[in-house]
């Protein structure tokens, strides 16, 4: 039946009752298109897990600053924004909320910001056309790096959760000894997981494995989003699909989203850079773009090569051949490589870190992207060290520590990842998906396994 004659059969088959229902009109005036909690999100939030106080709305303004251009006219709204929400005038900040999204969308170019010097592609060809297409030989058993890669990104990113949104030395400070380990009950419950679920859901069904397939997916399953995921939900909601979901509309595609889940590419793809590498991009351009994109890709290419070495600073080293030629993204990444090249300290480097991006939020892909490597490159493949490090950097801790664990878990296995690590996570991951609401983490490693071998098949590789 066609949508014309569906309508057609609705409109002859009704019949008008005298009685007239009452309170539909009222029900419906409880639907906001935009609820307040929404709008109170975007102006004054705390970060699940951390507490760490969060206003999205000023984090928007800032990033596309970072992106070269003028945001001025965002800038006096936000000054009014602040007025309304302290006043608790939420109908008005609606308007205004939309109206700095409005002006953000349109802000002026600023023609000779130092962000225009560098190249920064979008298309795969354009993006890969310098990276090495070699694979790699791997080392030990691949079902225990797979494993060691789950525990230890759940493991990390379940510590960093209490540690997210503040900066390194407040959280020395106030944690002392305790800071790079559990605080607290130990809980794998958060979002970013998610997403990688999501993208082993729709690697496993049948058919080609596109950006709009893994997008459908996040449809069907996932509730809510944050920044850069928020806003390419409501994209695909109403029909805007990759690459477009990840850029229109979206001041936060060059903050860490991205980054946070792509080492499931790398679990999928031992080995084989280049080839997580794509996985990744797919993934990424769902809800994110330029220098976003490429964080996706790095952690996906850092995963995979940690199958073929024990040596972290190699394995940091030949990452850097896999991102994008004169982008900034490279010269960020070549940059904190050699920092920590020439800092006797990783507080050094710490230091560095917070003067370079003093003007990014804490979310932002480039500093994160700094804490991981300088982390990994002082912490030289011990778990322990590594964990205090990166939640001592700062920033988006859960994240990068997750990150982290990652590549660990994969360098070492599962076996080397210490038993105060391992023991309270009880072999359990918790999600709000349907289906994978408690689930094994070695039965997610197992199926990691199987799909690594139907998702070759699909891209070419055996």
């Amino acid at each position: 039946m066609k949508a014309w004659e569906y309508e057609a059969f609705l409109r002859k088959n009704a019949r008008p009752s005298e009685e007239i229902t009452q309170g539909s009109w009222e029900d419906s005036a409880d639907l906001w298109i935009f609820p307040e909690q929404v709008v109170k999100m975007f102006w004054q939030s705390k970060v699940p897990g951390s507490g760490a106080p969060e206003c999205l709305i000023a984090g928007a303004i800032q990033s596309v600053e970072n992106m070269g251009r003028n945001v001025e006219k965002a800038e006096d709204l936000f000054k009014i924004g602040l007025e309304l929400y302290k006043n608790d005038k939420i109908s008005e900040l609606r308007a205004v909320t939309s109206l700095i999204f409005e002006s953000l969308r349109n802000a002026p170019i600023i023609s000779d910001h130092n962000y225009h010097c560098y190249s920064r592609p979008e298309r795969w060809e354009d993006i890969s056309c310098n990276f090495p297409k070699q694979s790699w030989a791997l080392r030990g058993d691949i079902y225990d790096k797979i494993l060691g890669g789950w525990i230890g990104q759940i493991a990390g990113s379940s510590m960093g959760t209490k540690f997210e949104g503040y900066s390194g030395s407040s959280l020395e400070t106030t944690f002392g000894e305790r800071l790079g380990y559990y605080v607290g009950d130990v809980n794998t419950l958060n979002d970013d997981i998610t997403y990688e679920i999501a993208f082993l859901m729709a690697a496993n069904e049948d058919g080609e494995l596109t950006s709009k397939k893994i997008a459908t997916k996040w449809i069907e399953i996932i509730p809510f989003g944050w920044s850069a995921e928020y806003i390419a939900l409501e994209n695909l909601k109403m029909g805007i699909f990759p690459p477009e979901s990840g850029i229109f509309n979206n001041p936060f595609q060059e903050w860490i989203g991205a980054q946070m889940r792509c080492m499931v590419h790398g679990l999928l793809m031992p080995g084989l850079p280049e080839k997580a590498a794509y996985l990744a991009y797919i993934d990424s351009c769902i809800s994110h773009a330029g220098n976003g994109l490429y964080g996706g890709i790095h952690s996906a290419v850092l995963t995979s090569l940690a199958f073929t070495t024990d040596d972290i600073h190699r394995l940091i080293e030949l990452s850097l051949e896999y991102v994008p030629r004169k982008s900034e993204f490279e010269e960020v990444l070549r940059s904190v490589v050699q920092w920590c090249k020439n800092s006797k300290s990783w507080r050094d480097v710490r230091n560095m870190i917070e003067n370079r991006f003093v003007k990014y939020n804490w979310i932002h892909v480039y500093p994160n992207l700094c804490c991981v490597i300088a982390a990994l490159w002082y912490g030289e493949g011990d778990f322990d060290r590594t964990m205090y490090i990166i939640s001592a950097l700062g920033y988006d801790v859960d994240c990068n520590a997750g990150e982290a664990g990652t590549v660990l878990g994969v360098l070492n296995s599962a076996n080397m990842i210490p038993k105060k690590w391992t023991d309270p996570l009880e072999n359990t991951l918790r999600t709000y998906i349907d289906g994978w609401k408690r689930t094994e983490i070695t039965m997610l490693a197992e199926a990691t396994l199987a799909i690594s071998e139907k998702v070759k098949k699909k891209i070419g590789i055996c």
